[in-house]
């Protein structure tokens, strides 16, 4: 069984990844979140660090899960109840968790939107969506909506919703995976009336409505599983361990 040092591999994705210079909102707490006996041997990689993943990468033997959402996503709670028996059982099970949530939306080779242009086959133009003058979103080249819709129901079967009060024939197209639709704002601002995103405030059809937008919805769970599945065999090939994706399909 081959062992690769804990340290190794956090330091090639905080390098990799940027976790410790892309700002982030505080929840997030990106790269090591929870250390275990210094040592990996399999690597599990899920979108959410909950009760289900985890329980799932130790019935794997799993001793690091690499996620997108961590630990403290929903803010800070006090470690009791059954947020206290879920930490308790991962490090009694030696298992090591790292999170990396806009590091991994922004990456301009494993990130979850830079994947989605690529499978979709649409030109990357530039960056969409900042935070702190960073863009966590990507720029597309314009393609035909009937098109684009097609393909977005063959890779989104489950998800995609489409709310479609914008051009037949778009000329920009935003791609912002999980909860996009905060950026609604910047795409009227920007004349750039297609979004393709995780999911939406129902306000925001409104918006679509008056302003005559392509909300493209897909779900948030299936438009954030695309960095981490790319990002796993990066991981396998420079490690030599096993790595391996948990499903959890959810249709929001």
């Amino acid at each position: 069984m081959s062992v690769v040092p804990l340290q190794t591999i956090v330091t090639f994705l905080d390098e990799t990844l940027q976790t410790r210079t892309i700002p982030d909102y505080p929840n997030a707490c990106n790269g090591l979140q929870l250390e275990n006996n210094g040592k990996v041997t399999r690597i599990a990689g899920a979108v959410d660090a909950n009760v289900h993943i985890i329980e799932a990468a130790i019935a794997q033997k799993a001793d690091l899960l690499f996620v997108h959402h961590g630990l403290t996503w929903q803010g800070l709670k006090p470690m009791t109840g059954p947020l206290y028996r879920l930490y308790q059982q991962a490090m009694a099970a030696n298992l090591a968790i790292y999170s990396a949530h806009l590091p991994l939306d922004s990456h301009p080779t494993y990130g979850h939107n830079v994947q989605i242009a690529k499978v979709l086959g649409l030109k990357i133009e530039g960056g969409f969506a900042f935070y702190n003058k960073n863009s966590f979103g990507w720029l597309c080249q314009g393609i035909e909506r009937e098109t684009l819709c097609h393909r977005l129901q063959a890779l989104f079967p489950r998800s995609f919703h489409p709310i479609l009060y914008g051009s037949l024939h778009p000329q920009k197209i935003a791609i912002v995976s999980g909860g996009g639709g905060s950026s609604v704002e910047e795409m009227i601002a920007s004349s750039i009336d297609t979004l393709i995103t995780g999911e939406v405030h129902y306000s925001v059809v409104s918006l679509a409505q008056l302003y005559r937008l392509n909300l493209l919805v897909c779900g948030h769970y299936a438009t954030e599983c695309f960095g981490v599945q790319a990002l796993l065999p990066v991981l396998q090939e420079r490690m030599q361990i096993p790595c391996f994706f948990i499903e959890n399909f959810c249709e929001l």
